[in-house]
């Protein structure tokens, strides 16, 4: 029985995916995996190409251009415990050195497994490789660990999952989430590790094509579009941090994740010194940027010692980023802990 489902969302033409597809469906003929494609690319080459295929790929032909709604119908179309996202312009390989991960011994407190990653960019001949694993037994070190494993990219994303933690935060994203802009996997991520740990799989190459983000310019550019295309102000470095902060809090705090309410509560802590404390500082660094209310809320932060309390102060610090999003945050908040 198959124990894993890569998801690859697609919008790609068959020219612009076809190696991705083909890398993925050697990768589960030889594990014993199962693929699925959602494609809304509407290209009817590639539609007949995939519908000629069979197992183990799962096509499903999508007429919606969103790509978060893409991802989902993958998701939910999985049949496994175990899934993998994938983008179209990746690969996946195995290292025929190492022996294959027997997935179905994943410890109860293990959220996910973590293959090797090569970040790479043909236009430079730039690769780099993560090999990692995060095993800490507290929340919060769990999350520091994958921020200083990831090394500033979140090519990690594209690790395996349990099916059901993995689809509930991807699914409280698109129902409730603000903005639902493009720039939330960072906290989806970090939201995970908290959760459990992550084991390694030296047996599987997954290599994340970084050719838009090759570049500062393009890292800029795109970082800008993220925020800017769901009508939050420009400059996004100003206030970047603290709309992480605030869907990491929420995440990883809600009821329903397999943290206990102890586990949650020393979580909130670190996550307020690891995160909120980054925005402060940086309001401090540079006051210049910021008006008299925002650097005066920032100094409350500080002053105060209760995590949920120092949360609220950073719901009125982003009415100051855009008037009426206080609002929608708290609608967020009622709808990711109405479970609790």
């Amino acid at each position: 029985m198959p124990e894993l489902t890569i998801c690859m969302p697609s919008h790609r033409n068959l020219a612009g995916s076809r190696l991705a597809i083909e890398s993925a469906l050697a990768y589960c003929r030889a594990r014993d995996a199962l693929l699925v494609v959602s494609d809304n690319s509407g290209d009817p080459e590639k539609r007949a190409w995939l519908e000629s295929i069979g197992a183990p790929l799962i096509y499903l032909a999508q007429d919606n251009d969103d790509a978060r709604l893409n991802i989902e119908a993958a998701i939910a179309a999985a049949p496994t415990l175990l899934v993998m996202p994938m983008g179209d312009d990746d690969q996946i390989l195995i290292d025929p050195a190492q022996p294959a991960f027997d997935l179905s011994d994943l410890p109860f407190d293990y959220v996910g497994v973590t293959p090797v990653t090569i970040s790479f960019s043909e236009a430079l001949g730039m690769e780099r490789h993560k090999a990692f694993e995060i095993t800490a037994d507290e929340a919060g070190g769990r999350m520091i660990g994958y921020l200083e494993q990831a090394h500033g990219d979140n090519g990690s994303f594209h690790s395996i999952y349990r099916r059901d933690v993995f689809a509930s935060v991807l699914k409280l994203y698109a129902e409730a989430h603000p903005t639902k802009g493009n720039y939330g996997d960072w906290a989806i991520l970090l939201a995970l590790a908290a959760y459990g740990k992550f084991a390694h799989d030296p047996s599987t190459v997954y290599r994340y094509n970084m050719a838009k983000w090759d570049s500062a310019e393009k890292i800029s550019a795109l970082t800008e579009a993220a925020y800017t295309s769901v009508g939050l102000p420009p400059h996004p470095e100003t206030y970047e941090k603290l709309l992480q902060f605030l869907d990491i809090f929420i995440f990883a705090t809600r009821g329903g994740t397999p943290l206990s309410q102890d586990e949650r509560q020393r979580l909130s802590k670190d996550i307020v010194n690891i995160f909120l404390g980054s925005f402060v500082q940086q309001i401090a660094e540079n006051p210049e940027n910021y008006d008299g209310a925002m650097r005066h809320l920032a100094s409350m932060v500080l002053e105060e010692r209760d995590s949920f309390t120092q949360f609220q102060i950073a719901l009125m610090m982003v009415d100051r980023i855009q008037p009426g999003l206080k609002d929608r945050y708290v609608a967020f908040v009622k709808h990711a802990f109405q479970g609790m």
